[in-house]
Protein backbone atom coordinates (compact mmCIF):
# COMPACT_ATOMS: atom_id res chain seq x y z
CA UNK A 1 0.00 0.00 0.00
CA UNK A 2 1.37 3.37 -1.16
CA UNK A 3 2.15 5.90 2.10
CA UNK A 4 -0.68 7.87 0.82
CA UNK A 5 -3.14 5.92 1.57
CA UNK A 6 -2.08 4.46 4.68
CA UNK A 7 -2.41 7.66 6.26
CA UNK A 8 -5.44 8.52 4.82
CA UNK A 9 -6.41 5.49 6.73
CA UNK A 10 -4.95 7.26 9.49
CA UNK A 11 -7.27 9.64 9.29
CA UNK A 12 -4.64 12.32 7.97
CA UNK A 13 -6.15 15.30 6.55
CA UNK A 14 -3.41 16.56 4.74
CA UNK A 15 -2.96 13.24 3.05
CA UNK A 16 -6.24 13.30 1.73
CA UNK A 17 -6.06 16.83 0.52
CA UNK A 18 -3.38 15.70 -1.40
CA UNK A 19 -5.22 12.61 -3.12
CA UNK A 20 -8.05 15.03 -3.88
CA UNK A 21 -5.92 17.50 -5.46
CA UNK A 22 -4.26 14.53 -7.35
CA UNK A 23 -7.29 13.40 -8.71
CA UNK A 24 -8.57 16.93 -9.44
CA UNK A 25 -5.20 16.92 -11.44
CA UNK A 26 -5.77 13.62 -12.95
CA UNK A 27 -2.53 12.47 -12.19
CA UNK A 28 -2.32 8.71 -12.80
CA UNK A 29 -0.22 7.77 -9.93
CA UNK A 30 -3.46 8.21 -8.05
CA UNK A 31 -5.31 5.22 -9.09
CA UNK A 32 -2.82 3.59 -7.13
CA UNK A 33 -3.94 5.27 -3.98
CA UNK A 34 -7.86 4.78 -4.95
CA UNK A 35 -7.04 1.23 -5.52
CA UNK A 36 -5.50 0.58 -2.23
CA UNK A 37 -8.61 2.68 -0.28
CA UNK A 38 -11.51 1.11 -2.40
CA UNK A 39 -11.37 -1.89 0.32
CA UNK A 40 -11.93 0.50 3.04
CA UNK A 41 -14.84 2.16 1.11
CA UNK A 42 -18.71 1.91 1.91
CA UNK A 43 -19.06 2.42 5.40
CA UNK A 44 -20.13 6.61 5.07
CA UNK A 45 -23.57 7.48 5.05
CA UNK A 46 -24.29 9.25 2.04
CA UNK A 47 -26.27 12.13 1.96
CA UNK A 48 -27.42 14.18 -1.61
CA UNK A 49 -28.68 17.87 -1.27
CA UNK A 50 -29.88 18.94 -4.52
CA UNK A 51 -31.99 21.86 -5.76
CA UNK A 52 -32.78 24.70 -7.45
CA UNK A 53 -29.82 27.44 -7.63
CA UNK A 54 -30.32 29.99 -4.62
CA UNK A 55 -32.59 27.51 -3.23
CA UNK A 56 -30.53 27.63 0.44
CA UNK A 57 -29.08 24.15 -0.58
CA UNK A 58 -25.63 25.37 1.34
CA UNK A 59 -27.24 26.90 4.50
CA UNK A 60 -28.96 23.98 4.38
CA UNK A 61 -25.70 21.60 4.31
CA UNK A 62 -24.10 23.78 7.31
CA UNK A 63 -26.94 23.17 9.52
CA UNK A 64 -26.59 19.46 8.71
CA UNK A 65 -22.94 19.51 9.34
CA UNK A 66 -23.73 20.93 12.87
CA UNK A 67 -26.95 18.12 13.28
CA UNK A 68 -23.93 15.67 12.78
CA UNK A 69 -21.26 16.75 15.06
CA UNK A 70 -23.42 17.76 17.92
CA UNK A 71 -23.89 13.59 17.57
CA UNK A 72 -19.78 13.39 17.65
CA UNK A 73 -20.44 11.82 13.87
CA UNK A 74 -17.23 13.02 11.78
CA UNK A 75 -18.49 14.99 8.58
CA UNK A 76 -16.99 15.69 5.25
CA UNK A 77 -18.56 17.27 2.22
CA UNK A 78 -17.98 17.84 -1.71
CA UNK A 79 -20.31 20.58 -2.71
CA UNK A 80 -20.00 21.05 -6.14
CA UNK A 81 -19.87 25.16 -7.51
CA UNK A 82 -20.83 26.24 -11.51
CA UNK A 83 -17.45 26.38 -13.51
CA UNK A 84 -17.08 29.33 -16.33
CA UNK A 85 -17.58 27.91 -19.86
CA UNK A 86 -14.50 30.38 -20.61
CA UNK A 87 -12.16 30.13 -18.40
CA UNK A 88 -12.81 26.88 -16.43
CA UNK A 89 -12.32 28.82 -13.23
CA UNK A 90 -15.37 28.47 -10.11
CA UNK A 91 -16.40 30.74 -7.45
CA UNK A 92 -16.03 28.31 -4.86
CA UNK A 93 -18.61 29.86 -2.84
CA UNK A 94 -20.30 27.13 -0.57
CA UNK A 95 -17.70 27.16 2.10
CA UNK A 96 -18.56 30.83 2.55
CA UNK A 97 -21.83 29.42 4.55
CA UNK A 98 -19.40 26.84 6.00
CA UNK A 99 -17.25 28.78 7.65
CA UNK A 100 -17.53 28.34 11.14
CA UNK A 101 -16.68 24.64 10.92
CA UNK A 102 -13.60 25.56 9.21
CA UNK A 103 -11.30 25.03 12.21
CA UNK A 104 -12.82 21.55 13.06
CA UNK A 105 -11.04 18.86 12.78
CA UNK A 106 -13.70 16.28 12.60
CA UNK A 107 -15.44 18.49 9.50
CA UNK A 108 -13.70 17.95 6.07
CA UNK A 109 -15.19 20.62 3.23
CA UNK A 110 -14.10 20.37 -0.55
CA UNK A 111 -15.46 22.37 -3.25
CA UNK A 112 -15.39 21.41 -6.33
CA UNK A 113 -15.80 23.42 -9.80
CA UNK A 114 -18.27 21.14 -12.53
CA UNK A 115 -15.19 22.09 -14.92
CA UNK A 116 -17.97 21.07 -17.94
CA UNK A 117 -19.16 17.84 -16.40
CA UNK A 118 -22.86 17.48 -16.61
CA UNK A 119 -25.67 15.69 -14.20
CA UNK A 120 -24.88 18.20 -11.53
CA UNK A 121 -21.80 17.11 -10.38
CA UNK A 122 -18.10 17.04 -11.09
CA UNK A 123 -16.25 13.80 -13.18
CA UNK A 124 -14.35 13.79 -9.70
CA UNK A 125 -16.72 13.65 -7.41
CA UNK A 126 -16.97 10.15 -6.58
CA UNK A 127 -13.02 9.25 -6.33
CA UNK A 128 -13.32 12.33 -4.09
CA UNK A 129 -15.98 10.57 -2.03
CA UNK A 130 -14.56 7.71 -1.83
CA UNK A 131 -11.21 9.42 -0.23
CA UNK A 132 -13.69 10.88 2.76
CA UNK A 133 -15.11 7.13 3.26
CA UNK A 134 -11.89 5.73 3.57
CA UNK A 135 -10.88 8.19 5.64
CA UNK A 136 -13.30 7.65 8.43
CA UNK A 137 -16.13 9.87 8.33
CA UNK A 138 -19.41 9.32 9.21
CA UNK A 139 -21.46 11.14 6.89
CA UNK A 140 -20.37 12.67 3.88
CA UNK A 141 -22.64 15.91 2.61
CA UNK A 142 -22.66 15.64 -1.15
CA UNK A 143 -23.98 19.14 -2.39
CA UNK A 144 -24.97 19.63 -6.12
CA UNK A 145 -24.55 22.44 -8.65
CA UNK A 146 -27.89 23.45 -8.57
CA UNK A 147 -30.41 20.65 -9.95
CA UNK A 148 -31.52 20.98 -13.64
CA UNK A 149 -33.64 19.34 -16.01
CA UNK A 150 -30.87 16.49 -16.44
CA UNK A 151 -29.04 17.09 -13.51
CA UNK A 152 -29.42 13.74 -11.88
CA UNK A 153 -26.37 12.28 -11.32
CA UNK A 154 -26.45 12.13 -7.13
CA UNK A 155 -29.51 9.70 -7.41
CA UNK A 156 -26.33 7.44 -8.34
CA UNK A 157 -24.20 8.47 -5.19
CA UNK A 158 -26.37 9.23 -2.13
CA UNK A 159 -28.31 6.88 -0.05
CA UNK A 160 -30.83 9.72 0.95
CA UNK A 161 -31.55 12.68 -1.40
CA UNK A 162 -32.90 15.79 -0.36
CA UNK A 163 -34.56 18.05 -2.78
CA UNK A 164 -34.66 21.71 -2.26
CA UNK A 165 -37.65 24.30 -3.78
CA UNK A 166 -38.62 27.86 -3.05
CA UNK A 167 -41.71 29.21 -3.46
CA UNK A 168 -42.59 31.47 -6.38
CA UNK A 169 -39.44 30.24 -8.43
CA UNK A 170 -41.03 28.75 -11.69
CA UNK A 171 -44.40 27.07 -12.03
CA UNK A 172 -44.98 23.38 -10.72
CA UNK A 173 -44.50 21.66 -14.75
CA UNK A 174 -41.09 23.05 -13.96
CA UNK A 175 -40.32 20.81 -11.11
CA UNK A 176 -42.45 18.08 -12.89
CA UNK A 177 -39.52 18.59 -16.06
CA UNK A 178 -36.80 18.02 -13.62
CA UNK A 179 -37.62 14.73 -12.47
CA UNK A 180 -37.96 15.55 -8.94
CA UNK A 181 -39.91 12.92 -7.93
CA UNK A 182 -37.59 10.56 -9.14
CA UNK A 183 -34.80 12.35 -7.29
CA UNK A 184 -36.25 12.85 -4.24
CA UNK A 185 -36.41 11.22 -1.42
CA UNK A 186 -37.31 14.07 1.33
CA UNK A 187 -38.13 17.47 -0.46
CA UNK A 188 -37.87 20.60 1.46
CA UNK A 189 -39.69 23.93 0.58
CA UNK A 190 -37.08 26.77 1.76
CA UNK A 191 -37.43 30.36 2.46
CA UNK A 192 -41.16 29.94 4.02
CA UNK A 193 -40.39 32.86 6.20
CA UNK A 194 -39.82 35.18 2.95
CA UNK A 195 -42.51 33.41 0.38
CA UNK A 196 -45.91 31.81 0.91
CA UNK A 197 -45.34 28.26 0.17
CA UNK A 198 -49.18 27.41 -0.43
CA UNK A 199 -49.59 26.75 -4.24
CA UNK A 200 -45.92 24.89 -4.48
CA UNK A 201 -47.30 22.40 -1.15
CA UNK A 202 -50.70 22.15 -2.10
CA UNK A 203 -48.86 21.51 -6.27
CA UNK A 204 -46.16 19.03 -4.69
CA UNK A 205 -48.71 17.37 -2.57
CA UNK A 206 -50.45 16.39 -5.34
CA UNK A 207 -48.06 15.44 -7.67
CA UNK A 208 -46.89 12.88 -4.77
CA UNK A 209 -49.96 11.49 -4.51
CA UNK A 210 -50.37 10.96 -8.28
CA UNK A 211 -47.28 8.77 -7.93
CA UNK A 212 -47.83 6.95 -5.14
CA UNK A 213 -51.60 5.73 -7.41
CA UNK A 214 -49.26 5.12 -10.10
CA UNK A 215 -46.94 2.73 -7.93
CA UNK A 216 -43.99 4.68 -7.82
CA UNK A 217 -41.17 5.10 -5.05
CA UNK A 218 -42.71 1.74 -2.76
CA UNK A 219 -42.11 1.34 0.35
CA UNK A 220 -40.56 4.69 1.56
CA UNK A 221 -43.29 7.77 1.01
CA UNK A 222 -41.90 10.73 0.15
CA UNK A 223 -42.54 14.06 2.51
CA UNK A 224 -42.40 17.33 1.80
CA UNK A 225 -40.93 19.92 4.87
CA UNK A 226 -41.72 23.47 5.42
CA UNK A 227 -38.38 25.50 6.19
CA UNK A 228 -36.32 28.62 6.71
CA UNK A 229 -33.10 27.73 6.91
CA UNK A 230 -32.37 31.16 7.89
CA UNK A 231 -34.23 31.32 10.55
CA UNK A 232 -33.73 27.17 11.58
CA UNK A 233 -37.32 26.67 11.60
CA UNK A 234 -38.72 23.22 10.92
CA UNK A 235 -35.31 21.82 10.96
CA UNK A 236 -35.84 19.29 13.74
CA UNK A 237 -38.69 17.87 11.37
CA UNK A 238 -36.71 17.60 8.58
CA UNK A 239 -33.29 15.73 10.27
CA UNK A 240 -36.07 13.37 11.95
CA UNK A 241 -37.25 12.42 8.56
CA UNK A 242 -33.54 12.01 6.99
CA UNK A 243 -32.38 9.67 10.19
CA UNK A 244 -35.82 7.82 9.04
CA UNK A 245 -34.90 7.46 5.43
CA UNK A 246 -31.37 6.05 6.57
CA UNK A 247 -32.77 3.44 8.42
CA UNK A 248 -35.11 2.64 5.85
CA UNK A 249 -31.97 2.57 3.72
CA UNK A 250 -29.67 0.26 5.74
CA UNK A 251 -33.18 -2.34 5.39
CA UNK A 252 -33.35 -2.06 1.50
CA UNK A 253 -29.73 -2.18 1.17
CA UNK A 254 -29.77 -5.91 1.89
CA UNK A 255 -32.03 -6.61 -1.40
CA UNK A 256 -30.90 -6.38 -4.70
CA UNK A 257 -30.64 -2.64 -4.32
CA UNK A 258 -26.67 -2.73 -3.98
CA UNK A 259 -26.51 -4.80 -7.11
CA UNK A 260 -28.05 -2.25 -9.34
CA UNK A 261 -26.10 0.86 -7.55
CA UNK A 262 -23.04 -0.86 -7.89
CA UNK A 263 -23.91 -1.31 -11.68
CA UNK A 264 -24.66 2.19 -12.28
CA UNK A 265 -21.74 3.70 -10.16
CA UNK A 266 -19.40 1.20 -12.45
CA UNK A 267 -20.83 2.55 -15.54
CA UNK A 268 -20.44 6.04 -14.58
CA UNK A 269 -16.74 5.86 -13.37
CA UNK A 270 -15.75 3.93 -16.47
CA UNK A 271 -17.39 7.03 -18.36
CA UNK A 272 -15.31 9.17 -16.18
CA UNK A 273 -12.38 7.79 -16.14
CA UNK A 274 -12.10 7.46 -19.97
CA UNK A 275 -13.63 10.72 -21.10
CA UNK A 276 -10.76 11.80 -18.76
CA UNK A 277 -8.40 9.64 -19.74
CA UNK A 278 -9.20 10.18 -24.16
CA UNK A 279 -9.40 14.27 -23.44
CA UNK A 280 -5.56 14.07 -21.27
CA UNK A 281 -4.33 12.11 -24.03
CA UNK A 282 -5.76 14.53 -26.73
CA UNK A 283 -4.54 17.67 -25.29
CA UNK A 284 -1.06 16.44 -25.15
CA UNK A 285 -0.81 15.25 -28.90
CA UNK A 286 1.63 16.82 -30.76
CA UNK A 287 -1.04 16.63 -33.46
CA UNK A 288 -3.57 18.97 -31.64
CA UNK A 289 -3.26 22.88 -33.36
CA UNK A 290 -3.10 20.79 -36.46
CA UNK A 291 -6.32 18.97 -35.97
CA UNK A 292 -8.20 22.53 -34.62
CA UNK A 293 -6.49 24.29 -38.10
CA UNK A 294 -7.89 21.27 -40.60
CA UNK A 295 -11.47 21.59 -38.68
CA UNK A 296 -11.74 25.45 -38.81
CA UNK A 297 -10.51 25.68 -42.55
CA UNK A 298 -13.52 22.38 -43.09
CA UNK A 299 -10.60 20.42 -44.55
CA UNK A 300 -11.84 17.83 -41.78
CA UNK A 301 -14.62 17.69 -39.90
CA UNK A 302 -14.73 16.42 -35.93
CA UNK A 303 -16.52 12.65 -36.10
CA UNK A 304 -13.37 11.55 -38.98
CA UNK A 305 -10.43 13.44 -36.40
CA UNK A 306 -11.94 11.72 -33.12
CA UNK A 307 -12.27 8.79 -34.84
CA UNK A 308 -8.87 8.41 -36.30
CA UNK A 309 -7.69 9.80 -32.35
CA UNK A 310 -9.23 7.48 -30.52
CA UNK A 311 -7.96 4.45 -33.05
CA UNK A 312 -4.82 5.87 -32.73
CA UNK A 313 -4.86 5.78 -28.89
CA UNK A 314 -6.40 1.94 -29.14
CA UNK A 315 -3.50 0.81 -31.74
CA UNK A 316 -6.31 0.53 -34.23
CA UNK A 317 -3.78 0.46 -37.58
CA UNK A 318 -5.95 1.52 -40.23
CA UNK A 319 -7.66 3.80 -38.23
CA UNK A 320 -11.42 2.73 -38.70
CA UNK A 321 -13.73 2.30 -35.80
CA UNK A 322 -16.45 0.51 -37.33
CA UNK A 323 -17.65 -2.56 -36.21
CA UNK A 324 -16.92 -5.84 -38.55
Amino acid sequence: MKNLAKEILNGSISAAAELIRKVEEGCRDANDDLQALYPYTGRAYILGITGLPGSGKSTIANLLIKHYRDKGMSVGVVAVDPSSPVSSGAILGDRVRMIEHSKDREVFIKSLATRGWYGGLSGSAARIINILDAMGKDVIILETVGVGQTEVSIMNFAHTTVLVLVPEMGDYVQTIKAGVLEIGDIFVINKTDKRDPGELLVNMQSLLRNQDSAGGKALWKQQIFLTSAAAGSGFDSLTGAIDGHRKYFEEFKKTDYLIKRADQELKDEIYSYFAGYFMRRLNEDKNYGKFIKQICSRQKDPYSISQEFIAKILGIKDGSLQEK
